[in-house]
């Protein structure tokens, strides 16, 4: 199973500059390979913003493998095969939630929908996908509220749970995704048809039978939401309903952490066609604030644990890395040790484009640790 780094999956400008800084120096070919980037995170503004559209991407960029060859200086992505292209919808709803606090499920539906039309940004995705050579396109769907999170409160809503709504969300998914299948020249190799995982065996059954196509390679949703205890009996249920073994290629998204990653694999077998992502990675790197009231974290490549980094753990960290076998680790010892002394740096108000360029390794540490632990 492959895992893919995700590319602007959070976090400040600070740390997308220094990703972009170090590209070309530290990132694996492996995760130029193996590459997720998100429609919403190049054209959607940030919820607080009066208007949904950044306007000078919308207007200038029509080729997202351009837009990262802008940021990285990275020629090879030109040509790269396995480039994932997501939706990023979950930026809409949170717009839609952030301006209007009181409307319910079937209304922020109706709302995301006005959008979709009135700025013709299916016709804006389709034009990227072609434009951009992408042959793993995520079909768009409205995300279910508890993936988006206010910043007061960690408050969430469920928008299934909402009477009327469930049966227009798969309405909603199987039209737009029709409308990218015809867009793009009715290539169904060029889409990951999205399922969400809550969905019934009926529901899915119904959103293929409203498909004016046949799938053969699915994008598979709505995986962080479940605990760990029902993540396996729902991979059997999808795998019972619609044989995974048979598409071309089948992506859990955002599969919530190592440990759901390696159930994926233990449950359904560790298959060529599968490939997985989250940002979990990425997150943990970029904990640590300048005030040291919070601090970045390291994962351990054998034991999978994370380890805040402080200086009571510093002499720990440096221990479990040099003993990682057969010197799998990416960054030598020496370089680790760089990585680590910067962060404390960090972490202590000094902060500099050399410590966010470390954070930025720790950022692809942690991934390939990740890494290292699915494939």
């Amino acid at each position: 199973m492959d895992f893919c780094f995700v590319y602007s999956s959070g976090g400040g400008a600070g740390d997308w500059n220094a990703i972009d800084r170090i590209w070309q120096d530290s990132m694996p070919q492996y995760f130029r390979n193996n590459l997720l980037i998100k429609f919403g995170d190049i054209f959607f503004n940030h919820r607080s913003s009066n208007n949904l559209i950044k306007p000078s991407y919308w207007n200038n960029t029509d080729n997202a493998r351009q837009w990262l060859f802008n940021n990285t200086n990275d020629n090879s992505l030109f040509e790269t095969d396995g480039l994932v292209l997501d939706v990023g919808t979950s930026k809409i709803v949170s717009f839609i939630t952030h301006h209007n606090e009181n409307m319910n499920g079937v209304e922020i539906i109706q709302e995301f929908d006005r959008l979709i039309n009135d700025e013709q940004i299916l016709d804006k995705f389709n034009q990227i996908i072609v434009n951009s050579n992408i042959s793993n396109a995520v079909t768009f769907d409205i995300p279910n509220l508890f993936k988006v999170r206010t910043q007061v409160g960690n408050q969430s809503r469920n928008l299934f749970s909402e009477n009327g709504c469930r049966q227009l969300l798969i309405e909603a998914s199987a039209k737009y995704a029709n409308y990218t299948y015809n867009g793009i020249g009715q290539n169904p190799n060029l889409l990951l048809t999205i399922i969400s995982a809550h969905w019934s065996d009926e529901d899915i059954e119904q959103y293929l039978n409203l498909l004016n196509y046949n799938p053969t390679k699915l994008a598979i949703g709505g995986l962080t939401d479940y605990r760990v205890a029902e993540f396996s009996e729902m991979l059997v249920r999808l795998n019972n309903l619609l044989n995974f073994s048979n598409y071309e290629r089948v992506h859990f998204l955002g599969s919530g952490g190592i440990r759901k990653a390696n159930i994926i694999t233990e449950t359904l077998g560790n298959l060529e066609n599968f490939s997985v992502d989250n940002t979990t990675a990425y997150n943990r790197a970029i904990d640590g604030n300048k005030r040291g009231t919070s601090m970045s974290g390291y994962y351990d490549y054998v034991s999978k644990d994370l380890i805040r980094i402080n200086p009571q753990n510093r002499s720990r960290i440096l221990q479990l890395h040099s003993e990682v076998p057969n010197n799998r680790a990416y960054f030598s010892n020496e370089e680790m040790t760089d990585i680590i002394d910067s962060i404390l740096l960090h972490q202590s108000n000094n902060t500099s484009h050399n410590t966010f360029n470390n954070r930025a390794k720790l950022v692809i540490h942690n991934f390939d640790v990740y890494r290292y632990n699915i494939e």
